[in-house]
């Protein structure tokens, strides 16, 4: 910009604005610097070993030394940048943006949003239950999804599991699955990730780059401690040359290790609204457009609309996401939690629950594997942030919670459809399934994008489930303020949202 040019009513705005972002920035710091949000003795942040501590320096044993966790306790604390340079990380893997949590608290939704629950104690049976869940999830990777009714290994881990408090009555149909409303009925996948997607004047077929089947990682101690601290892994991840629907654990896993965080609800939209020059037949009775004599939305309220919601909605979610997982709980990954029951197999007293050192999960992973390490499908293992919530559970949360309001949830899906048996191409549903709801569909696609990251080995049962409540509760809270803003709605025209909730009651905005 030409300093001696005359100053314009523009450049007179960008020069206001420009200092007016600057001090808002310098005041934000200098709050930053001074304190974080109250945590104090109240707060649910894990320690010692029940604490996320990838990345950091590890002994041969697989720990971590208490002036390290001090170390990585005040960077927690502060926030500061310093802090967080000075961590006694020498690897090939960083950290995951630890920063990006510290400014929720200041977000105008965090009000409306409530914090998560505890993660569950380290020696707590409830933890116990859920790493025995993903034990058997790893043994049971390479399954086709519907082949779980007829399947012996499928009945033995229902059997296993259906004894225990969290998963008590789990059949071999409701295996790995959430409960959410429609979710428990019929295929395992979602049509949501089966579909054609129409992308502008192109359709995209929905066959994806799969693993080889049985290729599991993280398997012997010492890979462990090498991934542990950070140092990239070994081994790597082929894939077949030709591209498949999903079809296994193995498969959906796949799909969201490469997947950009709203990447699945952008496509959902797209199959949704179908044409995007004809909408209404998509909309639920809520939307006012829908009965209009003489106009459709779009801006507001229509196409464009909610293809650009899945951005900002997934951006929020991320940062409530992060500030629990950095600030609020810093719960550790399940590769760290198999390898305490690894030790513990061999003899050591680590303090986790015996029910799950002496589960026939692990015994099967112990004969296969010859270790009790978790089997892990991705070769770097979990991310390098912590465990409790998910990010991809969260972002799966608002995005879906957003489409339900957006969308007629109770409205059949045209065309469904499944997978050939080798996977290659697709058919026509069966006329034994039921036929599929949006509502439904959605709900197995908040699933399927939450609980294939465990099905990976990478998260918990509690970072599936809290991370889609923390995401619904976000997208309330913008639903809202959406809301509050919109001419449709202050002339009374637009009477609101209306959808049903992931834990089954009726949600009204």
């Amino acid at each position: 910009m030409n300093p001696d040019a005359p100053e314009t009513p523009r450049r007179r705005w960008l020069k206001q604005t420009a200092v007016a972002s600057a001090a808002a920035i310098a005041g934000q710091a200098s709050a930053l610097s001074l304190a974080l949000p109250p945590m104090g003795a109240s707060t649910t942040r894990a320690q010692g070993r029940a604490s996320f501590a990838k990345t950091l320096a590890h002994d041969a044993q697989g720990e971590v030394s208490a002036a390290t966790r001090e170390a990585f306790e005040q960077a927690t604390l502060t926030g500061r940048v310093a802090a967080w340079e000075a961590l006694p990380v020498q690897s090939q893997m960083r950290l995951v943006n630890p920063l990006a949590g510290y400014n929720w608290p200041y977000d105008t939704l965090k009000a409306s949003v409530p914090a998560l629950p505890a993660f569950p104690a380290l020696d707590s049976k409830a933890l116990a239950e859920q790493a025995i869940e993903l034990y058997w999830m790893a043994l049971l990777r390479d399954l086709p999804l519907w082949d779980y009714a007829r399947n012996s290994v499928v009945r033995d881990a229902a059997a296993e599991l259906t004894k225990t408090e969290t998963y008590a009555g789990v059949t071999p149909q409701t295996l790995f699955r959430l409960g959410m409303p429609g979710e428990n009925e019929g295929h395992y996948i979602s049509q949501l990730l089966w579909m054609p997607i129409p992308y502008g004047a192109h359709t995209l077929w929905q066959a994806y780059r799969t693993p080889f089947r049985g290729t599991d990682f993280m398997t012997s101690f010492d890979e462990y401690v090498k991934v542990i601290r950070g140092d990239w892994p070994p081994g790597i991840l082929n894939h077949y040359s030709e591209n498949f629907y999903l079809r296994s654990g193995r498969d959906l896993g796949e799909y969201v290790h490469w997947d950009f965080s709203y990447q699945a609800f952008v496509n959902a939209a797209s199959i949704l609204l179908g044409n995007p020059h004809r909408p209404r037949e998509a909309w639920p009775t809520t939307n006012p457009y829908k009965a209009s004599r003489t106009m459709n939305g779009f801006v507001s309220m229509g196409p464009a609309f909610v293809h650009n919601a899945m951005g900002m909605v997934s951006d929020a979610a991320f940062r409530a996401c992060w500030y629990e997982k950095w600030i609020g709980h810093r719960a550790l990954r399940p590769e760290e939690y198999g390898a305490l029951v690894d030790r513990t197999v061999r003899g050591e007293a680590l303090g986790i629950h015996p029910l799950v050192v002496n589960s026939e999960a692990v015994k099967r992973v112990r004969a296969k594997f010859g270790s009790a390490l978790l089997p892990q499908a991705y070769p770097e293992g979990a991310p390098a942030h912590p465990a409790y919530p998910s990010g991809h559970a969260s972002v799966a949360g608002a995005c879906v919670t957003v489409l339900k309001a957006f969308f007629d949830e109770k409205r059949e899906l045209r065309f469904p459809l499944q997978p050939t048996r080798d996977g290659k191409d697709w058919e026509s549903l069966s006329t034994t399934m039921p036929k599929p709801t949006v509502g439904a569909e959605l709900n197995k696609l908040a699933a399927n994008m939450s609980v294939g990251r465990n099905i990976a080995g990478v998260h918990w049962r509690s970072d599936a489930w809290q991370g889609l409540l923390l995401g619904e509760s976000v997208a309330i809270a913008w639903l809202k303020a959406e809301r509050a803003k919109s001419v449709e709605a202050q002339q009374g025209w637009a009477k609101g949202f209306e959808f049903v909730g992931f834990e089954g009651k009726t949600v009204r905005i």
